[in-house]
């Protein structure tokens, strides 16, 4: 089957293309400016150029959706209400998904009763499996994990506030002290999510957990925070391949429309 998965970040948006038995990748800038205009060139420009027809067409966004429309993107506002009619291509499917989401799919298991996927780059993002499947709530946006708050000597702030890239970056912060303290922000938020949802195993992902002094932060205050019961059920593992995470989860959802004839 002939596929395009698109994971648009918020930066650069990575293009995998899987056609004639073989993959290749390209990356474009995004951001901001981004809009559905650029997303349409893009898409109509490798279609030309791999003659890419009656194909599998999977696009994530870093941003909330709902039936199949993205609601809310703070990395690429521009997109804001992009919708699968707005696309213009030669798919035969296509589909529409946040960006966690679908990386869950690339990396959990139906053995597990529960999974999390923990995402800490610009934002702060968290997807849920039960049993190899997503949990996505009533309107789809289960795991939206960076817009609790918490309340801190200096006033009432949410976790992305705290403890995102964006947020370092615009404070900042460099010092250990500092990136270990956004860290442990992170994982009172991850504990919180022990105690309630007691998973098997987590998922740790993004450029902010290589950041040493953040991640050490993150584990060691989970680890303090979660009730020891729920604790010493999980297994707490970071994400190899984080570069192509997302577009395998596109895949394996393409696949699966495809084995159900969608």
């Amino acid at each position: 089957m002939q596929s395009l998965t698109i994971d648009i970040g918020a930066t650069t948006a990575l293009f995998e293309i899987e056609t004639q038995g073989r993959t290749e990748q390209y990356k474009i800038a995004t951001g901001e400016h981004f809009t559905l205009d650029d997303l349409n060139g893009h898409i109509a420009d490798i279609e030309a150029d791999y003659d890419l027809s009656d194909y599998a067409l999977g696009v994530a966004v870093p941003g909330l959706v709902k039936q199949d429309t993205l609601i809310a993107c703070k990395a690429a506002p521009k997109l804001n209400g992009l919708s699968l009619a707005q696309l213009k291509t030669r798919a035969r499917f296509s589909l529409l998904h946040n960006d966690i989401d679908a990386g869950m799919l690339a990396v959990c298991e139906t053995k597990n009763a529960c999974e999390l996927l923990l995402m800490s780059g610009a934002g702060i993002g968290m997807a849920i499996a039960i049993k190899g499947e997503p949990f996505l709530g009533a309107g789809g946006v289960a795991g939206e994990l960076g817009h609790c708050r918490v309340m801190t000597e200096g006033g009432e702030y949410s976790l992305e506030q705290l403890a995102s890239g964006e947020s370092i970056r615009i404070r900042g912060l460099k010092s250990p002290q500092e990136l270990y303290r956004a860290g442990s922000y992170l994982g009172m938020g991850i504990a919180w999510t022990i105690n309630l949802l007691n998973p098997n195993r987590i998922w740790l992902a993004g450029p902010m957990m290589n950041q040493p002094d953040y991640y050490k932060g993150c584990v060691e205050s989970l680890k303090q925070l979660a009730l020891t019961s729920p604790l010493g059920d999980v297994n707490i593992a970071r994400v190899d391949d984080m570069e192509t995470l997302v577009c395998r989860g596109l895949k394996v959802l393409l696949a699966k429309h495809a084995q159900h004839g969608e």
